[in-house]
């Protein structure tokens, strides 16, 4: 039941010091301090379960159902823990989208690639080497590489997944999903200049649980899942989650009819172990294991653009042209070995955590956090959507392991709020991903075109090491009753080394180097590396071995006033930096390999958050400035036999400058709007270089790739009482994305249109004290059928998009027990 928390003399001077009423918590077997709870782990339930879900972006709640206790009509608020300790969303001064675990079931958002309908300002990206991107506000890195750290971190209960392509399936058994915008390197690391996103588990319950829930949608999409939690023994409680997922393909073949690709088939389990043996001392053991064996869509035909059209394979310069969304092609065979290809994947994710928590004094807790995460990835793409051999992707053999161990001592003493630590990280990446490209015009310079005699592919081979070493700190302190400051810093030493080549896979390959150098002695054989030196006279190396050593220094100064209770106006100033990388590409020469160093961001933002109408109403705005610096964006290298190859370049100067707003208002009883729309114009102030088409000109004046202008995402939910204790609802959910380029230079061939997905759902809850422990629905996804894409890339011989998926629909049920 919700309960009214008494008001302090000071607002400032205990988080949780509030007079509105807030959500009540079940709090986990971990330790409290009497006057600050501290971390993150903590499993948010609503008294009243919420037919609309809970959804918080910039600290407000949009919660349907409201708790018996409060006023109806009332939005009742979320604790979170974006600054590694437990707050009122409403208190912390930065712009942050928190959805409970009822929202993001009701609105089918279930990974991680959904969250762009969530978070107005994300965007996310799908490359050819099935990795993912993040950006968030214009802050985003796409590469298409295991190695390369993100602009936007992904974690959970704040432990790191630091590389996008292990946060495929961090989306389940949550409590809630926490979004936060803007540079968070004081406290969260290095690479989180966009954002950091941090998904928290649901945890162990002091009394038996149980729950299940199904749902079976369009393409034969089936998703079933479960969890029982309670006590095992004094002072142990524990949980254990499931959840599967199977369904067929959605993109049809234009050339062979009846053939299907897109098929799921994934498995999520967790395991997670509370002790609390008193009242100082608490510690949790979670693991968490998934396995991904969905296939990979294919890219969708878009142009041909081969460099030597002479030379192009018979079909590809009349290949159609396809506009519908489920419509796309693919090569069936390998052509170096003539095996049918499997786009099925085959990774593994094992992630364990271990926190410990001792209150060692009234006023200090010290906190231990160990992470491990290994993954381990097979996967096939054909992202040039033709069913000719221009650049399958095949890897069987990407291994990321990573170790994370944090301590840090916080506390509350009168007016101060502080917390200081350190951590290490040491992450090892290796990825041998092979290239088939029989058909690619530059495979034929030489030789006839016999697509039947000849085969080229190439391996590219990278190993990568990381450590990193950092030392943190964060210090609040109320100057008054309504006045505080806030500071923070982290210094980061980052350690990386680089070892990188591309193979010769076959004997044509290997042939049509040798031919390409003249014949020259070192011949290159299949197996060998080609990479040419060109500080030795062009001769091949064996392997690319660099390095790249920086230190950083994050900070963060802030001043927020509570001018009223249910107020907040807040300023600040960061500085947050991305680590640099070395590509891993295709590459003829050592020089495609120098690794880019990092960039940094000075970011200045200043906000509020204001409730009225007795919380009827809520308010949150900002507006931002970013000014960046050496900006890391993927770019192009024009190589004299490949044509365009794929090469990273930094950006001496550039900048964003944007705003926010949301509304969230219960204007009739059970009627819940909730409207946030984000503004944000990029622009490159200083770059000459190669542009996504690789042209090289001056690209000043030129927006940053995946950076929409306009986004929004407006929700409507309305619940109303039928008999018998029966609560009927429904609502609609539309996201909005303006037009925006998938490259440097704004070329018309990488455009991504602007496009809105509109989303459907209605049902009826029932049982319980609450009339909300067993839920059903009918749903449907992008009902309008909107034929839209996410990625355009110029790619061996065609451009190729990566479209989004067509109108689904499907019946969903939820059970508590």
């Amino acid at each position: 039941m919700p309960e009214a928390v008494r008001p302090s003399p000071s607002r400032y001077r205990r988080p949780e010091n509030r007079t509105d009423t807030i959500v009540q918590l079940a709090p986990l077997p971990r330790v409290r301090h009497p006057e600050q709870t501290q971390g993150s782990q903590v499993m948010c339930r609503l008294a009243v379960r919420s037919i609309g879900g809970v959804l918080a972006t910039a600290a407000v709640s949009a919660a349907p159902a409201q708790a018996q206790d409060a006023p109806r009509g009332r939005i009742d608020e979320i604790v979170v823990t974006a600054l590694k300790r437990e707050q009122n969303d409403s208190s912390v001064s930065m712009p942050i989208t928190v959805a409970t675990a009822d929202t993001l079931q009701l609105r089918g958002i279930d990974a991680v690639a959904d969250l762009p309908r969530l978070v107005p300002g994300l965007t996310l990206q799908e490359s050819n080497f099935a990795s993912t991107s993040f950006t968030l506000r214009g802050v985003g890195f796409f590469n298409s590489d295991l190695s390369t750290p993100p602009a936007v971190t992904v974690y959970v209960d704040e432990a790191p997944l630091p590389y996008p392509a292990m946060t495929r399936l961090a989306a389940f058994d949550l409590a809630r999903v926490e979004v936060l915008k803007g540079p968070q390197g004081t406290l969260f690391g290095q690479n989180a200049t966009g954002g950091a996103v941090n998904y928290i588990a649901a945890g162990p319950s002091s009394r038996l649980e149980a729950g299940s829930d199904i749902s079976f949608g369009r393409f034969d999409r089936l998703q079933i899942g479960g969890f029982v939690s309670g006590p095992i023994a004094q002072g142990v409680t524990a949980r254990v989650a499931v959840q599967g997922r199977r369904g067929d393909g959605w993109q049809k073949s234009i050339t062979r009819p009846g053939d299907r690709l897109g098929r799921i088939n994934d498995l999520q389990l967790r395991a997670t172990l509370d002790w609390n043996p008193d009242d100082r001392f608490s510690t949790r053991l979670s693991l968490t294991v998934t396995h991904d064996g969905s296939e990979r869509p294919a890219g969708q035909f878009v142009a041909a653009v081969p460099p030597r059209p002479a030379l192009a394979v018979p079909g590809l310069l009349t290949f159609p042209v396809i506009e519908t969304p489920r419509s796309a092609d693919w090569s069936v065979f390998r052509a170096d070995t003539g095996e049918r290809i499997s786009y099925a994947s085959d990774t593994t994710l094992i992630h364990a955590r271990w926190r410990t928590d001792y209150r060692i004094s009234d006023t200090a807790t010290l906190t231990s956090l160990t992470s491990y995460a290994h993954l381990d990835l097979a996967y096939a793409q054909d992202p040039n959507g033709t069913p000719f051999s221009l650049n399958e992707v095949i890897d069987d053999d990407g291994r990321i392991r990573s170790f994370f161990q944090e301590f840090r001592l916080s506390g509350t003493k009168g007016r101060v709020n502080w917390i200081a630590g350190v951590n290490y990280a040491d992450d090892r990446i290796s990825d041998q991903p092979r290239q088939i490209f029989r058909d690619v015009d530059a495979s034929h310079l030489f030789e006839p075109v016999d697509p039947l005699a000849y085969v080229d592919a190439n391996q590219l081979r990278n190993r990568t090491r990381v450590r990193t070493y950092a030392a943190f700190g964060r210090l609040e302190y109320a100057i008054s009753d309504t006045l505080m400051v806030e500071g923070a810093l982290r210094y980061n030493i980052d350690r990386r080394r680089f070892d990188s080549c591309a193979l010769a896979v076959t004997d044509h390959f290997a042939r049509f180097w040798n031919l390409f150098r003249g014949n020259r002695e070192p011949l290159t054989r299949p197996g060998d590396c080609y990479v040419l030196d060109p500080a030795q006279d062009l001769q091949p190396v064996d392997n690319v071995h660099n390095v790249l050593n920086e230190n950083s220094l994050s900070w963060r100064v802030g001043l927020n006033w509570k001018p009223r209770d249910g107020m907040l106006v807040y300023a600040n100033a960061s500085r947050g930096y991305k680590a640099g990388t070395s590509p891993v590409a295709a590459v003829s020469t050592v020089n495609q390999y120098t690794p880019i160093g990092q960039e940094s961001v000075l970011a200045y933002e200043a906000g509020l958050k204001a409730s009225f109408l007795d919380r009827r109403v809520q308010l949150s705005a900002s507006a931002f400035y970013y000014d960046y610096r050496d900006k890391q964006l993927r770019s192009a290298r024009l190589d004299p036999p490949f044509g365009p190859l794929e090469a990273l370049a930094s950006i001496p100067k550039s900048h964003v400058v944007g705003a926010e707003v949301q509304i969230v208002a219960r204007p009739l009883p059970g009627l819940t709007v909730d409207a946030a729309v984000t503004y944000a114009h990029t622009r490159i102030d200083r770059f000459v270089g190669f542009d996504g088409l690789t042209n090289f000109a001056d690209q000043a004046g030129t927006s940053f790739p995946f950076a929409p202008a306009w986004q929004s995402v407006t929700n409507l939910d309305y619940e109303i009482p039928v008999a018998g204790g029966v609560r009927a609802f429904v609502g609609t959910s539309l996201t909005y994305r303006s037009g925006t380029y998938a490259g440097v230079g704004e070329r018309d061939a990488l455009r991504i249109a602007s496009y809105k997905l509109l989303d459907l759902r209605a049902g009826i809850a029932f049982g319980g004290a609450d009339q909300g422990r067993h839920r059903i629905w009918l749903w449907g996804r992008n009902v309008t059928n909107e034929y839209y894409w996410t990625n355009v890339f110029a790619n061996a011989n065609a451009v190729a998009r990566f479209v989004g998926q067509p109108a689904t629909y499907g019946i969903s049920l939820s059970s508590r027990l």
